[in-house]
């Protein structure tokens, strides 16, 4: 069996990178007490700035979700209604075609 993955919870992953911003501990101490290797905690990091960035350039976590969530229902109708057609279109005996 393959090695599964260690994981680590988005309070841990804030923790470690906001002592790595303080200056409260360099990457490799950080890696070295927390067990994790200093290229995630250099990925954490960007992921945590560049988020700052884009919440203080004005973009809403929100706005996003309410967008896809729009997409789906509008999604799923389309998908009701080729549903409904294929089940009349198989009790007429008529065949789609696309």
């Amino acid at each position: 069996m393959g090695k599964q993955r260690k994981t680590w919870s988005p309070e841990l992953k804030e923790q470690l990178v906001l002592a790595v911003l303080s200056g409260e501990h360099t990457i490799a101490e950080a890696a070295r007490e927390y067990e994790v290797s200093e290229s995630l905690i250099h990925t954490w990091r960007a992921q945590f700035l560049e988020a700052g960035r884009a919440r203080l350039q004005g973009a809403r976590p929100d706005a996003t979700q309410k967008k896809l969530e729009k997409e789906v229902q509008q999604l799923k109708a389309i998908i009701a209604d080729k549903e409904l057609s294929l089940y009349i279109a198989k009790k007429s005996g008529v065949s789609e075609r696309r």
